[in-house]
């Protein structure tokens, strides 16, 4: 098929995308407005290179996003949007090739706008990108799952050339305004936990959240299959392969990180048990994260330089990936912990994607003392624990205090099991679902 058939909203391709008949894609992501926000600058010249996971929904996003020009009068001619992955694509064509082509109906009242997904398929595509912004050839939007090839490639041309966004699993409260769209938001929130404990065994991936209200037996684990296939296998396989010679340590280092999910990183004792060079361990943290599938926490430090040089928390980006390469029973209360944490991380991770003034971290004593997060913002700092027992008992209470106090704490928040909130000795015990529903109310940001 040629480049041409396949470039700009106006051809029939587009009206018949299998992405727009595809169950909930009339719902827009947190982020998809903010996309469409800084396209709609004038001013706004710098690209913007948008990173997540496979099967995130980040070409949904891109998708959406011209839906959305086009219901705003945008001109269909100057919107082209590009999937450099789709089979019908030969290896041979080239960004330019797809800016070049200039369809009929072109407004020049209005800039053109290129949505390139899968932008690392194509060679040099950094060179090109760089090269595209300072010509200012329109508004340029990229996405790819190969972090680590953006990344890389983006240290050198990226600063002040474009900003990078991150995409990852759905939110708790956005499952609830995925699935119960038509719901008001009375409903919504009677409704929710209903949502919870299916949420936390599948995760956030859109794919596999699809199908939660009817939970049909045996859907669990096949949802959880489907993620180990499609998420980790093809993301460690086709994203990594080029990186390492063999990818089977790289894959047990991964599947180990998961199943600890929250812990603080040894590449010491890591390299050991894979029996490997701790550089070279090293270097595989650091390929595994730039995969997004795993996010890191630093340690609390009064002195951020402090911070730096001790070893972090490595938790899996979306808690359905603890269960799905979990060996034991999900309900099995050590998992059932991990998950729990691994959840709230990635809900405190959003309030400091969108909140630049928020820092997380974790507290560690150098002995046996061990805090889960410590939220900081100009206004309080928050010590968070965690825990997935519904009654805490006078151990965790104790720890949360000391912790607090070793810190500095304004608040001490302990989010656990159970249904209703308490307050006891200056602890504000808040359950799961309550805090998953409004992450920054609990917080008071």
């Amino acid at each position: 098929m040629h480049v041409k058939d396949l470039v700009t909203a106006q051809n029939p391709w587009w009206r018949h995308s299998h992405y727009r008949a595809a169950e909930g894609y009339s719902y827009r992501r947190e982020l998809q407005p903010r996309i469409l926000k800084r396209l709609s600058q004038l001013d706004q010249h710098r690209a913007l290179v948008l990173l997540g996971p496979r099967q995130v929904g980040k070409t949904t996003a891109l998708l959406q996003v011209v839906d959305d020009l086009l219901d705003q009068g945008w001109p269909a001619a100057n919107l082209t949007f590009f999937d450099f992955s789709d089979h019908r694509v030969t290896s041979s064509i080239t960004a330019q090739e797809v800016v070049d082509i200039e369809p009929e109906g072109l407004d020049p009242d209005h800039p053109r706008i290129f949505l390139l997904d899968e932008i690392a398929s194509m060679p040099n595509w950094d060179r090109w990108l760089k090269g595209a912004v300072d010509r200012r050839l329109g508004r340029i939007v990229v996405t790819d799952s190969a972090a680590s090839l953006l990344r890389e490639k983006g240290r050198e041309s990226g600063p002040g050339r474009w900003d990078e966004q991150t995409l990852e699993g759905l939110t708790f409260r956005e499952l609830t305004d995925f699935l119960l769209r038509s719901e008001s938001e009375d409903n919504r929130l009677s409704l929710a936990p209903r949502l919870l404990e299916p949420y936390l065994l599948r995760g956030g991936f859109p794919e596999h959240a699809a199908g939660l209200l009817e939970n049909r037996p045996g859907e669990d684990q096949m949802a959880l299959r489907k993620l180990r296939e499609d998420v980790v296998d093809r993301a460690l396989l086709r994203d990594l392969a080029r990186e390492v010679e063999d990818p089977e340590p790289l894959r047990k280092l991964f599947v180990y990180l998961v199943q600890a999910s929250g812990s603080i990183l040894n590449v010491s004792k890591r390299a050991n048990d894979l029996q490997h060079d701790p550089r070279t361990v090293g270097r595989w943290v650091s390929l595994l994260k730039e995969t997004l599938l795993l996010a890191e926490l630093p340690r609390y430090a009064r002195h951020p330089a402090a911070g730096l040089r001790s070893k972090p928390k490595i938790f899996a980006a979306d808690h359905g990936l603890v269960n799905a390469l979990a060996l034991l029973d999900p309900e099995e209360s050590q998992i059932r912990g991990r998950v729990f944490e691994t959840v709230v991380f990635r809900h405190l991770r959003e309030i400091a994607h969108q909140d630049s003034e928020v820092r997380l971290s974790y507290f560690y004593d150098g002995k046996t003392l061990e805090g889960d997060f410590i939220v900081q913002h100009p206004r309080a700092t928050i010590a968070v624990e965690v825990t997935s027992s519904a009654q805490p008992g006078p151990k965790q209470h104790r720890r949360v205090r000391k912790i607090a106090e070793k810190t500095g704490a304004d608040r001490r928040l302990l989010i656990f099991g159970g249904p209703v909130q308490q307050h006891r000795n200056e602890i504000e015990l808040v359950p799961l679902l309550r805090f998953l529903w409004d992450p920054r109310k609990e917080l008071g940001l």
